[in-house]
């Protein structure tokens, strides 16, 4: 089953790029863009086909997010087709104009021959969602239409070091104690992200109670 996807042309080609193999895949076809899966393959065209099919593409945008800030995720445009059927469902879309630069090249040996091309990592790491919760729960909240606020961004902090247990980002390398107190404050003090803050005062003056 192929479920039709929306969005600018960039991000349609980076999810390709991103994922262009595995259980889990978006391909180009005629111009357009489609997500299949190996757990679409049974399902009829319906409400639950697109409820799943929605959950699939919410990791794939929430991976995409992960390896590109500017990355802004696609929808469904609901429509489902396989070899024998098909289901539309008609949405409006809007127009939107992004620049985009790409590069592009070949990495050569010493030898001057062309080096082959690394497999794709995208498949990989989105397969730890079947895995895990943790990535699973963090790809959500990664891969909502919305953008992204700073109680979002808290979300998959808490994620992250609940995943590092019983060590920690700082410990691991992840991050440095100065990284990560400079985001707690971004996140939660109002007298430096203002309106924006996960909180609207803060005990103890300017103190941080994250």
């Amino acid at each position: 089953m192929k479920a039709w996807l929306m969005g600018h042309e960039f991000d349609l080609q980076y999810l390709a790029d991103l994922l262009p193999s595995g259980s889990t895949r978006v391909t180009k076809e005629d111009g357009d863009f489609f997500l299949s899966s190996v757990e679409l393959d049974d399902l009829l065209p319906g409400a639950y086909l697109h409820e799943v099919a929605g959950k699939l593409l919410t990791r794939a945008n929430g991976l995409a997010r992960v390896q590109n800030p500017g990355f802004q995720p696609v929808r469904l445009s609901g429509r489902y087709t396989d070899d024998e059927r098909g289901h539309a469902v008609l949405g409006g879309s809007s127009i939107v104009i992004r620049a985009h630069i790409q590069a592009s090249g070949s990495v050569l040996r010493s030898d001057g021959e062309a080096r082959q091309p690394m497999v794709p990592f995208g498949p990989r790491r989105l397969a730890l969602a079947t895995s895990s919760q943790n990535v699973d729960e963090a790809l959500a909240v990664m891969g909502q239409i919305d953008p992204l606020d700073w109680t979002d961004l808290y979300k998959v902090f808490e994620i992250v070091c609940d995943d590092a247990r019983p060590g920690s980002i700082t410990r691991l390398g992840w991050a440095t104690r100065v990284e990560v107190d400079a985001f707690r404050a971004s996140a939660n003090r109002p007298d430096v992200s203002g309106t924006a803050a996960r909180h609207a005062r803060t005990s103890g003056g300017t103190r941080d109670t994250g």
